[in-house]
């Protein structure tokens, strides 16, 4: 094809930042572009299984899952060079002929930025998250949210909090990687376009942003769905499922045996998704009407759910809206509240606080959310907001353009 381009994607070795892109890369490789697509090791497979050739590195972030999210950390990115470093060697090593256009996760913006720089070619940003503009800081926010019950404050967020060390090696790393040329300054005052995987109605002040910012919303590839062979049970019942997510913070037993005791007799079918932190052994035994997976693709489930029970990561709550799934959001960290006070402020279901659940309020939250006609017609406004939003196919669109000047 004689306008095939070459496109490379960079993503956190996350759940929540790779996800997100797959439909994407998916729907690049299906219109004839090559797509490169650097990740670590446990996200390689997934990589591949859109079309992607794969490049793998390591990646051992300053900022380790579970533990506390102060404004300070808001920096670890900017700080971790060595980290950056090696993401941006291993592409530069195997990425073969410089791509058309590098897309690379916000949260990566330092590996990503200098392999820009490094290759001269045109880029963007993705954002798996909500984006931040001089209306709305997710930072600002997420750091409210993190130490809303802590009893010292925090750092100031800021580059005083960087160092000089950091100036110094940053110079280094860029001439390392064969961006000499470019100054400090000029590195921080890069501004590439930006693909955002929210529908723009789910944005906090989400009216404010200009066309820099594409809101595509959730890119769910419904043409090649998820491999799994869950079915829901066919006997009529209402099902719920419950979910914390695969992070640190889904180690909660109790939690799980709760919520099965409180549903054991009601007319309801549930599905526990575990995410690694808890064997489904362990929950033994379950009641009749109660099911517990390590994993399973939740859209197979939430496309014949009334509620989902979630974490309220930003991946989680956007498939759940994609399918028309009213929600119940029981938030484990900073990130995961901001979420969660956008679906309350939307009023698209309702926020527990973790500390004070137990199986009875979450069963009571269920039946209240799943009842409640007004949060079901407006999760289905939001879902017709993001299938307007155009998904994957939109971004594909986007990346081109940006890949053709």
């Amino acid at each position: 094809m004689a306008d095939r381009l070459h496109v490379a994607i960079m993503t956190v070795p996350a759940f929540g930042h790779v996800t997100p892109v797959l439909g994407t890369a998916t729907e690049l490789v299906r219109r004839g572009h090559r797509v490169t697509f650097l990740t670590s090791d446990e996200f390689a497979a997934k990589a591949a299984a859109t079309g992607a050739e794969v490049v793998r590195y390591d990646f051992s972030p300053a900022m380790k899952p579970g533990e506390k999210f102060t404004s300070a950390d808001a920096w670890d990115a900017l700080r971790d060079i060595p980290s950056h470093a090696e993401i941006v060697s291993s592409a530069a090593a195997a990425i073969g002929s410089a791509p058309d256009v590098i897309a690379f996760d916000a949260t990566m913006w330092v590996a990503g930025r200098t392999l820009v720089k490094s290759l001269d070619k045109p880029a963007l940003q993705l954002y798996p998250c909500f984006a931040s503009n001089e209306h709305f800081s997710l930072i600002t926010d997420v750091t409210e949210a993190s130490t809303e019950d802590a009893d010292e404050p925090d750092e100031p967020a800021g580059e005083e909090g960087i160092g000089v060390e950091f100036f110094v090696a940053l110079e280094k790393f860029l001439a390392d990687a064969g961006a000499a040329n470019v100054t400090v300054e000029e590195f921080f005052a890069g501004e590439e376009p930006r693909l955002v995987f929210l529908p723009k109605q789910f944005q906090f002040a989400g009216e404010t942003f200009d066309d820099s910012h594409v809101f595509v919303g959730p890119c769910v590839d419904d043409r090649a769905p998820e491999p799994g062979n869950w079915s829901p049970p066919g006997d009529g019942r209402p099902i719920v499922l419950i979910s914390l997510g695969t992070s640190s913070f889904n180690r909660h037993p109790e939690f799980f045996r709760d919520c099965a005791r409180a549903f054991a007799d009601l007319p309801w079918h549930v599905v526990m998704t575990l995410g690694g932190g808890v064997r489904p052994e362990e929950l033994e035994p379950l009641p009749a009407n109660v099911e517990a997976h390590n994993w399973v693709p939740h859209t197979q489930v939430l496309q014949h759910a009334s509620v989902f029970v979630t974490a309220a990561g930003m991946g989680s709550v956007l498939e759940s809206l994609h399918c028309g799934t009213p929600l119940v959001v029981v938030p484990q960290h900073g990130e995961q509240r901001v979420n969660s006070q956008r679906v309350v402020e939307l009023g698209l279901g309702k926020r527990l606080l973790m500390e004070e659940v137990t199986g009875e309020v979450v069963r009571d939250a269920v039946l209240a959310v799943g009842a409640d006609q007004g949060i079901g017609e407006r999760v289905r406004t939001m879902q017709q907001d993001i299938q307007a939003a155009g998904g994957a196919a939109r971004a594909a669109d986007y990346i081109e353009s940006i890949a053709r000047g």
